[in-house]
Parts: C-alpha cells; sequence; structure tokens
C-alpha cells in the first residue's frame, strides 16, 4: 500500500515529535542513521530521580509510571507518565534541575498537552488539567568546592497547575499525525537511497 506508514520506531513520543518540529536533520541522524542520543548527567539523573528520592504516599487510584500506548488516527503514540489519578482523571509530572520553573514554562510546555492527548485517547475524554511539580538540584561541587560532579536535590521544590483546552488538544493531535507523516516520508526516502 502507497501511503502506509513506514517509521524507524514503531511508534512516535514526545522526545521523537519534539525533535522532528525543531531540527528534522538532527532527527535523521540519530532514528535513520542510529547516532548516539544526547546523554548527559542532568539527563541521567532527570530519568532516575522518581526511583532515588523517597516518593510521596500515593492517593487513592493513582498509578505511578503508568504507560500509554494508543493510536491517534492510525498513528502509534507512546507516553510514559509519572502519575496518573485514575479517579479525578488528572496527571502530575514531576521536573529535576538547576534552572527554576516557572507558570509561563509550564504553559509553554507541549509535553504537557501530549500527554493530555495521550489520556484522551486512551480513556475517550481529555484531563481538565495537570499538576508539575519542579524539585530543585544543584551540583554537589558548588557548595563543597570538591571535585564531584554528582547532583542533588537542594529541598526546594514547587508545584504547578496547568489547565488544559480542547482546541490545544486538537492542535496537538494534527501535530502529531502531520509529523508522522513527514517522517514516514522521509525514511522511505532514506531507505530508497540506501538501495541505489
Amino acid at each position: 500500500m502507497e501511503d502506509k506508514l513506514l517509521l524507524p520506531t514503531s511508534y512516535i513520543s514526545f522526545t521523537q515529535w519534539q525533535m522532528w518540529l525543531k531540527s528534522p536533520e538532527r532527527y535523521k541522524r540519530e532514528y535513520f542513521e542510529g547516532e548516539d542520543k544526547l546523554d548527559t548527567k542532568y539527563l541521567r539523573f532527570g530519568k532516575g530521580a522518581a526511583e532515588a528520592r523517597e516518593r510521596r504516599e500515593l492517593k487513592e487510584g493513582e498509578i505511578t509510571e503508568l504507560e500509554l500506548k494508543v493510536e491517534i488516527n492510525g498513528v502509534p503514540v507512546l507516553g510514559y507518565i509519572d502519575c496518573y489519578n485514575s479517579k479525578e482523571h488528572y496527571f502530575e509530572e514531576e521536573k529535576t534541575g538547576k534552572v527554576p520553573w516557572t507558570e509561563s514554562k509550564v504553559q509553554k510546555w507541549e509535553q504537557l498537552p501530549f500527554y493530555a492527548t495521550l489520556l484522551k485517547w486512551k480513556y475517550g475524554t481529555m484531563p481538565d488539567h495537570c499538576v508539575l511539580h519542579w524539585f530543585e538540584t544543584k551540583d554537589q561541587d558548588e557548595d563543597q568546592g570538591g571535585l564531584q560532579n554528582d547532583i542533588e536535590f537542594t529541598g526546594y521544590e514547587k508545584e504547578f497547575r496547568r489547565d488544559f483546552d480542547e482546541r490545544e488538544i486538537l492542535r496537538i493531535e494534527e501535530s502529531i499525525v502531520k509529523v508522522v507523516h513527514e517522517i514516514s516520508e522521509s525514511y522511505k526516502k532514506y531507505l530508497e537511497n540506501l538501495d541505489l
């Protein structure tokens, strides 16, 4: 079938979607050609932070590390939500870092409506909001004068509420489908060139 999707992975994730929107060339290098992905101590710490620190007590109906596999208009999408409240149908995301999160940054962070879109397709209705928790971190050597490059929590955290609107969810849906079709067409051309 001529218009069948052909992707370098079996799904699209938030990271892939954002990378294609920002730099199709970088996406091609990483996903078509297998170039090593960006890896820093900050990214590794952020990914492992949920396990490394004591989690708060879960409320009734809360599920941590919820995997969402959905199809949006025939496009396979995968996401992992830090914490989903099935009773009240909203989710929570956790972020770490030295640079403070602000209301403005939370409003602009596309991962949040992206995940709200996945929840809509999984459960049939979009959540009306989410909560983002920012946990401030610092390099240990900043205070201790040592040579270590270890990262630790400062103990400061801040919580933000982010409301969703049906129009932005529709925008995200349309963008995901458009991006996946662009990736598919580009990947087909890449594979054709390999065969030459």
